[in-house]
Parts: C-alpha cells; structure tokens; sequence
C-alpha cells in the first residue's frame, strides 16, 4: 500500500531530503521528494487486500478512482491492540478520475481517506531515469489522453457479486493468517529450542576438544602415573612458559618459610625471589601454590620489594580482594605493609565498600581493614557507603558517628538513609554473611533509628543467626535488640537457635550482656532454665573461674546491683522496663529463675569452701546466696566452720585464712548475710554453728591477730543474746591477752567486751 504524506514544514522536508529513503520500520519503508513522502506498507489486513482487488479486476486499467471507507474501532480478540473494521458506504461514492498515483491519509476521527495526488509542477531540472521509464510507459498504454466516463449503473450489480466474493475470500484467509501465526509462534519457539541445543553442542564439543589437548597423555599413561605426575602435566599445560619459574620459586619459599633459617640467608632468598618475580606478579598471585610465595616475600621481604609488589596490583586490589587465592596477599600487606600502603589500600575500598559486604571472599579482605588498619575517622569513611550513593561520592567529614549525621538532617533525609541501610543489609542478611563486624556496626544503627515496622521486619529475618553476631559489641547490642522489641513467637525461635552455644556466649565479652537482657525480659522462665540455664549449670565449675562468666552467674542471685555490675551496663538494661513486650512482674521472674539455680550453688560451696573464701567474687556471690535463700543451710554451716578449723594461724602460710585480706572481708560479709536471713527466717545461724564446731583453742589463737579480733568485734555486733554470751565466756580467760596487744582490733574488741560486760550488769540490777 501506498501512502504520500505531504511536507508542509520546511525543516521536517529538508531533514527527509538529506536522508533520502528512511527504513522506518520492518512494515513499511519510505522514499522522500521534495513535495511529499512516499510510504510503502505490507501490512496484511483485509482492507488493504480489498483495495488491490477492486483496483487491478472491477475497475478499468485506464481508469483510477476515488472512494471513502470508514473505519470503526474494534477491540482485538487475543491481544489488546486495536483493529480497524471496514466498510464500503456506497458504489455511487466511487467517481471516475484520470489516473494518477493514490495517495492516503488517516484523519482524526479514525477514516482512511484514498485521495488523489495534486498535479506536479514540471521540474526545471533535469529528469531522473526513473521517471523516464515511466513516461515512457504512459506514452504505450495511452494514458496521456483523458479516458470517458463508465457507465456505473452496468457495472454495480457485477461489482457488488465480486466484492461480496472478495469479502468472503478475506474472511477465509484471515482464519488461515491466524492458524499460520499459532503455528508461526510455535515454529519460532521450535527454531530456539534447536539453536539452544546446537550452542549447548558447540560448547560441549570445545569442552571436550580442550580436555583432549590437556589430558591427552595423561590419560594414555593413567595406569602407569602416580597423582603426582599427572597433577604436574597438567600444571605444565596451564602456565606453559611460566611453570618452571613457579617451581623454581616454590623451592626457595620452602626454604625461606622455615624458623632456622636466619635473617641473612632470608635476604639472600628474597633477592633471588624477586629476579624469578618480576613482570609476573598479577599472575602468580591468582594461583593457590604461588601467592604462598608472595604472601612469604611480602612477609620477610624489605621495603623495596614491598613496595615493588604492591606497585604491581595497586590498580587491583578490589577485584584481586574479591579473588578466592589472591585476597591473601592484600590480607598480609594490611598487615606487614607500610603506613602508606595501608592507607592506599582503605583509599582504594571507597565507593566498593557495599559489593564487598555482600561478596564471600571479600567481607574478609573488608572485615580485616576495618577492624585492623583502620582509625576511628576511617571507620566511619567506610560505613558511610551504606547510607547511600551520594555518600560514596562526597564523605561526611565533620560528623564522627550517625548521631552527628542525624543532627544535621531533616526527617525526609533521615528516612532515606535508614532505606538505604536496610536496602544493603538484606543481601548480606541473605547470603549469611553475618561475621563482620562492619555489618553489626550498620544493623546496630538500623535497629536503633528505624521505626516499629522496619524492626520487626529485620528482626524476622536475623533472629535465628544471631550467634554469628554476638562476639563483637555492635552485635550484642543487636541481638539485645531483638529480645527487647521481639514477640513472643521471636523469643522462643531466639532462644531455642541458642542451644549448644550458651557456654560459649556467656565467656564472652559482648556475648554475657545479652543473656542478662533474656533473664530481664523474657516471661517463658520455663523456656529459659530448660535451654539457657540447664546448659550455664552443667558447666557452673567452669564458668565461676571465667572472668566474664562468673558475672552471669551472680547476676542470677543479685540482678542490677550496682556492687557487682558496672554502671552502664545497669543503665542499658533498664531500657526494657518502659516495653511492653514483658507482662510479668520482674521480681516473680527472677525468683523463679533462681528457684531453679540455687541448688547447684549450695552445692559448689561447700566443696570449694576454701577457694571460695580466697576468692573475692566468690565470697561475694556466696553472701548473695546466703542472704536470699531460705533453705537449711547446716552443710554450707559445717563445711565453713571445717576450714576456718583446719585453718593455721602462721603468718606467712597460705592456709592461714583469718590473716587473709580476702577471707576476712568475705566472712565479715557472710556474718551479715547471715544476720538479716535469720531475722526472717529463724533458723540455725552462721556464728552459732562456728562456736559450736570450732574448737576453744582455734578461737583463742585469733585473738594474737589483728583481725582476727575484729571477727570477734562483727560476731559481737550481728550476734542473737544467746550467741554473744556465749562468745564472751569463750574469751574471758583471754582478757589478759587481748590487753597486751598492741593493734587496734584488740582494743576494740576489749572496748565491746567491757561495754556489753557492763549493760549485762545494769539489766540484771534492774531486773
């Protein structure tokens, strides 16, 4: 079909003529003059095919006419494109014409017009030969003269017969276009199947080519070769050229590798290492045998051959850290490299810092810059790139941490960084790339800033792998977080994903914390002494000497007492009592929590009542217990009064226990424990049991120390009216002794005997 589309503007026209003939589309295809566009379309539709038929048969070929079709919009039956649907509106409409070129346009209201062309203006140029050849034409066919009028009352009863046949003709191929297109479709589908099976072939065959030319031999002589040798073939065939330097390097790093090997000798070795080196260094550091050989010369090398490594691969230290062999080597220039270096390595990670968190080689290479090399202010250079991709082009320089950065920033800011974090964590959240601690330093700040939906959504997804978290700071603080703001459902899949790992957690630094925060918080006591305290007392002996663990054990008997805990860590663990996540009332929660510890500690006591009692925070955890149960506590009383009993009085002797500082001030603690248990109580107490099991000469020689008598001056205070009487018949035939001594506990303890002695003689003349 032909279509002439006239140019009224000027530079749309000029543009048209500078191009000459256009491809527009795979359907038509065009032809520029200087007065209109000639568009050729092969679209096959039934309107077009109609249009030829009643040109070339129903009508003369001296004669070209005019008619109007119009067009209804019609929705397309298996796409959503719209069709046109056409109809002749009446025979009389066509009008005899000269013959001249058709030319069509498409209006607005959605007519195709057939049109007539405008007469041309005799050119003054010369004519092409193409239109030469069509003058020619007209000139035999006689179309020069103007041809008369039809009769078209003769021809409407033969036309209208033959358009209905070309109608139906339509009808029929339309359904034979569509069977063609379903068949079409599923020929292509066919076709790109078999180019996939013929690419997949291709690649096989190549495979199986370059096999053939590595293990050609290898495989003729499998029977009679050792691993060895065919694992040497095949290197040979991989480096060619460059395997004998690998295996001449090889050997000197055996040698320079060893302990024996003296400094001078190194030297030597190095220098010769890097004569075999030069020009390879890119290549040997990609292999698992060769970088071996960098890592040894970057190690024992001099600043010169350092520095000549590291000019090598400066331009390629984010991939080569993304490398399975060659990250190695960046790991130990970060750690035997200059200053310099260093700083060019940090330098080199910016705007790659959030691809290397996600990658699993590279979080190494990242997690050994940030903990290791980098300061402070280079830390926070780093974790700027997590806050979005301005902040990899232009760092934040005055600020020293998010709390600074959010000062500054207006809540619309504030919230697109906190979806930049969250759009970066849920990848390394998903590939399980939990170790760093960078990553606990960006979900630390996640958890802290971001609101109650965006918690509980990262709380769903890290609360089962926390255990890779909690050995840094930022981690234990995250997974505090997720006890505190979880649910219950959270709470128990944390805890059950504990097992087996509470021992470790609890010996830990940042781990213990968040253990104390499940005992704070968590209602399911049940739960909890079935998982976490069922694990922490089978293995209380080793906890009780760990520096960190000893601190969850005695947070069990006294939580939140400033005595033993440090400030900061009370004030943090006081942020979860404003929730609303825990119902119970906390004082019923850590009862029943030590209902269940306490005893497993009257157990431990008594059997290591002598290290107890040397031991400061043993002693104090024993006056805790003491104070808080309510059991009979006779074996705890006889076990005690056994060692004070076996106890020697020499002054430099380690078993002397009322000389030393440390067993002095835990039995003056446990006196008053003891004190305010009875008074609850009324059961046997601590001093009673040790006038009863002690022998009189055992507490006579106490009175040749010093603080032995003050004891005696605590006995005398805390004691029942029973139990002071009896003390003091104990050290009256010692009245003599205690006055000859010089040290000050003497003379108070002679100022309480005589005092009480006194207020006894009062009473009984007032009675």
């Amino acid at each position: 079909m032909l279509v002439f589309l006239p140019l009224n503007n000027p530079k749309v026209r000029d543009h048209l003529i500078r191009e000459k003939s256009i491809k527009l589309t795979k359907k038509c295809t065009a032809s520029v003059t200087k007065r209109y566009a000639r568009l050729v379309f092969t679209v096959s539709s039934p309107i077009l095919y109609l249009l030829k038929q009643l040109k070339s048969k129903a009508f003369t070929s001296n004669s070209a006419y005019r008619m109007k079709i119009k067009t209804e919009k019609t929705s397309g039956v298996t796409s959503g494109n719209k069709k046109r649907k056409a109809t002749v509106t009446d025979v009389n409409d066509i009008e005899p014409i000269k013959k001249k070129k058709v030319r069509f346009s498409d209006t607005s209201n959605g007519s195709i017009t057939a049109l007539s062309s405008l007469p041309k203006k005799k050119k003054k140029t010369e004519s092409s030969p193409l239109e030469e050849i069509k003058k020619k034409k007209k000139k035999l066919n006689g179309s020069t003269k103007t041809d008369a009028p039809l009769d078209f009352d003769q021809l409407s009863s033969s036309l209208k017969s033959r358009a209905d046949e070309k109608i139906t003709q339509v009808q029929a191929k339309k359904q034979l276009i569509k069977s063609k297109e379903s068949r079409r479709e599923l020929l292509d589908n066919v076709k790109q199947i078999k180019k996939q099976l013929k690419t997949k072939q291709k690649q096989m065959e190549v495979r199986q080519l370059r096999k053939k030319k590595k293990h050609i031999n290898i495989v003729q002589d499998k029977d009679s070769t050792t691993f060895r040798e065919r694992l040497k073939e095949r290197q040979k065939l991989r480096r060619g050229p460059l395997y004998d330097m690998a295996e001449r390097s090889k050997k000197i790093w055996e040698l320079l590798r060893k302990e024996d090997t003296t400094t001078e000798t190194k030297q030597k070795l190095c220098a010769e290492l890097m004569k075999l080196i030069e020009g390879n260094v890119k290549f040997l550091s990609m292999a698992h045998d060769t970088t071996r050989v960098l890592e040894c010369l970057v190690q024992f090398g001099n600043e010169q051959q350092k520095s000549y490594i590291f000019e090598q691969i400066k331009n390629d230290i984010p991939l080569m850290s993304k490398s399975l062999y060659a990250h190695h080597l960046i790991i130990k220039l970060l750690t035997y490299g200059t200053v310099e270096q260093k700083q060019h390595i940090v330098k080199s990670f910016y705007r790659h810092v959030c691809k290397l968190a996600r990658h699993t080689i590279g979080c190494r290479v990242l997690e050994h810059c940030y903990n290791d090399v980098c300061s402070a202010f280079e830390r926070f250079q780093l974790v700027q790139e997590f806050y979005g991709r301005e902040y990899c082009i232009v760092k934040a320089t005055d600020e020293k941490n998010i709390e600074q950065l959010f000062e500054k920033k207006n809540e619309i800011q504030r919230a697109s960084i906190l979806e930049h974090l969250k759009e970066y964590i849920t990848p390394c959240v998903e590939k399980d790339l939990l170790n760093g601690s960078i990553i606990h330093r960006v979900l630390h700040e996640y958890m802290r800033f971001a609101n109650e939906s965006g918690r509980t959504e990262m709380i769903d997804n890290v609360k089962e792998r926390l255990i890779k978290m909690i050995h840094s700071r930022d981690g234990g603080r995250v997974a505090m977080y997720c006890v505190w703001y979880g649910t219950v459902k959270d709470r128990k899949l944390l805890i059950k994903s504990l097992k087996t790992f509470v021992v470790k957690i609890a010996k830990e630094e940042h781990g213990y914390p968040f253990l104390l925060a499940i005992f704070d918080c968590v209602d399911d006591t049940k739960l909890v002494s079935k998982i976490i305290l069922q694990e922490l007392m089978s293995n209380f002996d080793e906890l009780i000497d760990d520096p960190h663990g000893k601190k969850v054990l005695m947070y069990l008997v006294s939580p939140r007492n400033t005595r033993h805990f440090n400030y900061d860590l009370i004030k943090l663990l006081k942020t979860a009592d404003t929730l609303t996540t825990s119902k119970k009332d906390a004082v019923i929660r850590q009862q029943e929590l030590f209902d269940y510890c306490k005893k497993f500690y009257l157990n431990y006591y008594p059997k290591n009542m002598f290290t107890c009692l040397k031991d400061g925070y043993k002693g104090l955890m024993m006056a805790e217990t003491l104070e808080k149960v309510n059991d009979d506590m006779t074996l705890f009383y006889k076990s005690l009064s056994e060692t004070l009993q076996n106890s020697s009085m020499e002054a430099n002797n380690e078993q002397n226990l009322i000389e030393h500082h440390v067993a002095h001030n835990v039995l003056r603690q446990l006196i008053t424990a003891d004190e305010k248990r009875t008074r609850n109580t009324g059961n046997t107490s601590l001093i009673s049991s040790i006038l009863d099991n002690v022998s009189s000469d055992t507490l006579h020689s106490w009175v040749l120390c010093n603080r032995g008598c003050f004891i005696f001056v605590m006995m005398l205070e805390h004691g029942v009216k029973n139990e002071t009487e009896h003390l003091r018949e104990l050290l009256q035939p010692t009245l003599d002794t205690i006055k000859r001594q010089s040290f000050a506990g003497a003379k108070v303890l002679m100022e309480k005997l005589t005092t009480t002695t006194k207020n006894s003689i009062v009473t009984e003349k007032n009675q």
